[in-house]
């Protein structure tokens, strides 16, 4: 049987509402219904490797894409015999082979490759070109409407369901369609309009078709400038943290436990950036290392600041930091996080680092290792946006990890909408079950914050009692933050500066 992921159990979740909303979330999670149709979760893949695809990318078919593109492009007269170029790509084609084999990445990709060919005229040409990514010249056109037409009907055939192997795999794609002459007159031109216009779709989440438009043609030289101005960024301190605060509700009152580190870019001309806007570039280029070193040195300095400032004794203050994969599995990070631990006079249990599902599920081994070694020094860890990934629960009790964050993406519509509450009370349930605590994420009205307390939640975080703020407004608010008062709405009175020190939303 397939092993169950974690976003299998929360799509499966939903049709146990009887169970759930009755208060057994637990029962209804070992039920055997739950796992019966937990098959269908392999919804995302990984890309093969340089060394893995090259066998199996088709590169006569490649060649003789290019040279029919080139000669149609020769004999051109106007827009409507002229040819097209389709770009392909699939979304999150991450985790196939870590989660399945390669063997079963290349049998979903032959099968593509088929679909596409027998959604195609005879004078169209089809070719992977690598991992994930199909090129398509459609001959002759007719202008952009039917060649829209066309792109549609390849995204929606590569988007069914594939059954390889007694596994079944949903996924979706990303579609740029460049015409010939408007979107380029050489095969180079038309093919990096056709990727901008891919690219511009993944950004906003992808499963679309698009044609390049002048802000997507632009892209390229955006991107320059931009990696220019991140590469200058940190030796220019234009790079700065703000603070969300955390707070435990373990006895029925909002208290103060910490706070989570969140990355702002002051651009000297766009202003204060959230990571959205240049997280991507930094992770492409390498950038993300070096920044995500200096998050971390910060955040201990902070967590120092904090707790030396405390007028009486008391429980610690912590402070939570978001980790990329690429810095987490370079070579030497734990020694890394042990010398700035020392060098910031900072005992490891205050310190709390924050990895996604899809940064275990990319190397599992690797990461678990390094874990467990943080965790031997007393270093905390917690998966962040837990539910949104596909790790698998096999993984996950193995893992050394005392909390998981509901998304606030499933914080939503909590109590009012029936699926959210339900993936809400799954959560806690199985995550209680394993021994970690459940931090939600998105709290925003008492509503939620009530329902929270009543079922067991652990901690919170959101706007209701305290948006992400510069540390001198964090450090000028927690002796007030730190003491109970009679209700979460006294508690945000209290904190007029948490409740509204900064309109940048979110991570």
């Amino acid at each position: 049987m397939v092993e169950p992921t974690i976003q299998g159990v929360l799509d499966t979740i939903l049709h146990a509402l009887p169970w759930l909303l009755t208060g057994t979330a637990v029962g209804a999670l070992c039920a055997r219904p739950l796992w019966a149709g937990v098959a269908r979760s392999g919804r995302t893949a990984n890309k093969p490797s340089a060394s893995d695809t090259a066998q199996t990318v088709d590169v006569s078919a490649r060649e003789t894409l290019h040279h029919r593109l080139e000669t149609a492009l020769e004999g051109m007269r106007d827009d409507d015999g002229a040819p097209a170029l389709v770009v392909l790509n699939f979304d999150n084609f991450r985790f196939v082979n870590d989660g399945f084999g390669h063997t079963t990445g290349d049998a979903v990709l032959a099968e593509a490759a088929k679909r596409i060919r027998g959604a195609l005229r005879h004078s169209d040409t089809s070719a992977r070109i690598g991992g994930d990514e199909f090129l398509v010249l459609l001959q002759s056109t007719g202008g952009a409407a039917p060649a829209l037409v066309v792109a549609e009907r390849l995204r929606a055939t590569v988007s069914q369901p594939y059954d390889i192997d007694g596994k079944r795999f949903q996924l979706s794609a990303s579609v740029g369609i460049a015409l010939a002459p408007r979107h380029g007159r050489t095969a180079a031109e038309l093919t990096r309009s056709a990727t901008a216009a891919m690219s511009a779709i993944k950004r906003r989440g992808g499963d679309s078709v698009e044609l390049p438009t002048v802000i997507t043609t632009s892209d390229a030289s955006e991107r320059l400038r931009l990696e220019a101005e991140l590469r200058q960024a940190l030796e220019r301190g234009e790079f700065e943290l703000h603070y969300q605060p955390k707070f435990t509700l373990a006895n029925g009152t909002p208290t103060l436990i910490g706070a989570e580190a969140l990355l702002r870019w002051d651009h000297p001309e766009r202003g204060l950036m959230p990571p959205a806007a240049f997280m991507q570039i930094a992770e492409e280029t390498g950038l993300i290392v070096p920044i995500g070193d200096w998050v971390l040195q910060e955040s201990l300095k902070a967590v120092k600041r904090w707790n030396s400032d405390a007028s009486s004794p008391g429980t610690p203050l912590t402070v939570a930091v978001n980790l990329s994969f690429k810095q987490f599995d370079r070579v030497g990070f734990f020694e890394f996080v042990r010398d700035s631990l020392h060098d910031a006079g900072v005992q490891p249990s205050l310190l709390e680092l924050e990895l996604t599902e899809s940064m275990v599920m990319h190397n599992p081994d690797n990461t678990v290792g390094v874990m467990r070694r943080l965790r031997s020094l007393g270093v905390r860890f917690s998966i962040d946006d837990f539910g949104t990934g596909h790790s698998s629960l096999g993984l996950l009790k193995r893992l050394p990890v005392q909390s998981v964050k509901i998304d606030r993406s499933f914080m939503q519509d909590v109590p009012v909408s029936d699926d959210d509450t339900a993936i809400a009370l799954a959560i806690l349930g199985l995550a209680h079950t394993l021994g970690m605590e459940v931090v939600a994420e998105g709290v925003e009205t008492e509503s939620q914050l009530a329902f929270l307390r009543v079922r067991g939640c652990d901690a919170v975080q959101g706007f209701l009692l305290g948006r992400p703020m510069p540390e001198a407004e964090f450090r000028s608010t927690l002796e007030r933050t730190a003491r109970p008062t009679e209700s979460s709405s006294d508690l945000a009175a209290g904190m007029p500066l948490m409740a509204a020190a900064v309109t940048v939303d979110g991570d």
